[in-house]
C-alpha cells in the first residue's frame, strides 16, 4: 500500500514539472535540459519562409506572427482572405473629366484605397470609410446626378459612359468591405441590393436578386470566374436606375425609348466580357407597346456609347414582363424602336417589290393584248383578200 501510495505522489510531481517546464503557443525553450523555464519567441517567419502567400509578408510578432500584403495588394482588411491586386488609378480625379459631384466621392475613394492597398502616402490620411457609409455616398451622388438629368434634359453619351463607369469602378471597392452578407438600400431615384459570401473554398450553385421592377438570376461559378483567383470573398450587385428613362444615345434613332429602368450588374469576376454561363434578367414592362422589346446594353466599345443588342437575346416577352439572357456584363434595359423601325423598312421594301411586280405584269398584259389584237386582225385581213381573189376569178 504504501509503495502505490509513493508511485502516486511521483507521478504527479513528474506532471507539474512538465507543466512548468511546457512553454507557451508562439514561444519555445532553447534548452531542453535547463532546470529552469526561460521560453523566447519563435520567429515563424525564419522557421517557414512559406508561411503567408506569395503576395503576402510575414510580420513576426511577440508569440505569433502577421501576414501583411505586399504594395498594391489588398484583403480589404479580412485577414482570412487572400491579398488580391488593388489598382488605384481609376479613382484619381482630373479636373473638367469628372462629373458634378463625384469629385469628392471618388476623392474619398482613392484615400481608401490608397490606404488598402497599403500604398505610401504623401500629406494627411482620412482614416478609412466603412462600406456601408461610402455606398450611401455612392447612391446619394448617384440620386442628384439622376435630378439634374431629368431638369437639363439628355446628356451626351460620353457623360453616361462616365456615369456608367464611375458607378462599376466603386462598386468594385465598396462591395468587399461591407460587413454583412446582403445590404440593400433604396431611395425615390436609385435601388441597391449586394450579396457577399467570404467561405474558405468558392461557393457553388444558383443565386437571384430582386428589385422593384428587375430580378437578376445567375450563378455564383459566374460571379467568382477562375476558381484559381479566388481571393476569400465573392461579390454580386444589382443597381437599377429609376429616373434614366430618358437615356438614349447620341445616334439618329431619336425614336428609341426605354421600356424599363436601366440597371447595372457588377459582379467580383473581373473577365465579364464573356461569360461561360448567360446571366437571366427579368424585367418589368413599364409601358405596353405593340412591338416586342428589344434587350441592349450599354456599349463604350468604338465610340461614347451607344445602346446594343450584340450578346443579349429576348427568351420570353408578354404584356407584363421581359426575360433577356445575356452572356456579358454592363448596363442593361428594354428598348422599343429598333424592330419597328426595321419592320417598317422590309415592310415597305416588300412593297415597292409587290409595287413593281404589279406594274410588270400589267405591262407585259398590255403588250400580249395588243400583240393578240394586231395578230388577229393580220389573220382577218388575209382572209379576206382571199376571198376577193376567188370572187374575182369566178
Amino acid at each position: 500500500m504504501g509503495a502505490i501510495l509513493f508511485l502516486l505522489i511521483v507521478v504527479v510531481l513528474m506532471d507539474q514539472g512538465a507543466r512548468v517546464t511546457r512553454c507557451a503557443n508562439g514561444f519555445t525553450q532553447p534548452y531542453s535540459n535547463q532546470e529552469f523555464l526561460n521560453c523566447i519567441d519563435i520567429n515563424e517567419c525564419v522557421e517557414n519562409q512559406h508561411i503567408c502567400g506569395e503576395r503576402e509578408i510575414c510580420v513576426n510578432q511577440v508569440g505569433s506572427y502577421l501576414c501583411k500584403c505586399h504594395t498594391g495588394f489588398s484583403n480589404y482588411g479580412n485577414r482570412l482572405a487572400q491579398c488580391a491586386e488593388l489598382n488605384c488609378d481609376p479613382y484619381e480625379t482630373q479636373p473638367g473629366q469628372t462629373l458634378p459631384g463625384f469629385d469628392s466621392f471618388l476623392s474619398l475613394l482613392r484615400n481608401n484605397c490608397l490606404v488598402l492597398n497599403n500604398s505610401t502616402l504623401s500629406g494627411p490620411t482620412r482614416p478609412l470609410s466603412t462600406g456601408d457609409v461610402l455606398l450611401t455616398l455612392l447612391v446619394n451622388t448617384t440620386d442628384v446626378l439622376q435630378l439634374d438629368l431629368q431638369s437639363n434634359g439628355h446628356r451626351s453619351s460620353s457623360e453616361v459612359t462616365k456615369l456608367l463607369k464611375t458607378i462599376e469602378i466603386s462598386i468594385r471597392l465598396i462591395a468587399p468591405l461591407l460587413t454583412e452578407n446582403v445590404t440593400r438600400i433604396e431611395t425615390n431615384h436609385t435601388e441597391v441590393e449586394i450579396l457577399v459570401r467570404r467561405d474558405k473554398t468558392p461557393p457553388k450553385g444558383p443565386v437571384s436578386l430582386t428589385n422593384e421592377n428587375t430580378q437578376l438570376d445567375t450563378t455564383w461559378e459566374t460571379v467568382v470566374g477562375d476558381d484559381l483567383n479566388y481571393p476569400g470573398f465573392a461579390f454580386v450587385v444589382l443597381l437599377s436606375y429609376k429616373n434614366l428613362d430618358s437615356l438614349k444615345d447620341n445616334t439618329s434613332r431619336q425614336n428609341l425609348q426605354l421600356m424599363s429602368s436601366a440597371l447595372t450588374v457588377s459582379v467580383s469576376n473581373s473577365n465579364t466580357t464573356n461569360l461561360p454561363q448567360p446571366i437571366n434578367l427579368t424585367f418589368n414592362n413599364l409601358q405596353s407597346s405593340d412591338v416586342d422589346p428589344t434587350c441592349v446594353y450599354w456599349s463604350d466599345e468604338n465610340g461614347p456609347g451607344v445602346w446594343s443588342e450584340l450578346g443579349c437575346t429576348s427568351v420570353m416577352s408578354n404584356s407584363t414582363h421581359t426575360v433577356c439572357s445575356c452572356s456579358h456584363l454592363s448596363t442593361f434595359a428594354l428598348l422599343k424602336g429598333i424592330h419597328q423601325k426595321k419592320g417598317s423598312g422590309q415592310l415597305s421594301l416588300v412593297m415597292w417589290v409587290g409595287v413593281f411586280v404589279a406594274l410588270t405584269c400589267v405591262v407585259l398584259s398590255l403588250i400580249t393584248t395588243l400583240w393578240c389584237r394586231f395578230v388577229s386582225r393580220k389573220r382577218r385581213g388575209g382572209n379576206r383578200l382571199k376571198q376577193d381573189v376567188q370572187l374575182n376569178r369566178k
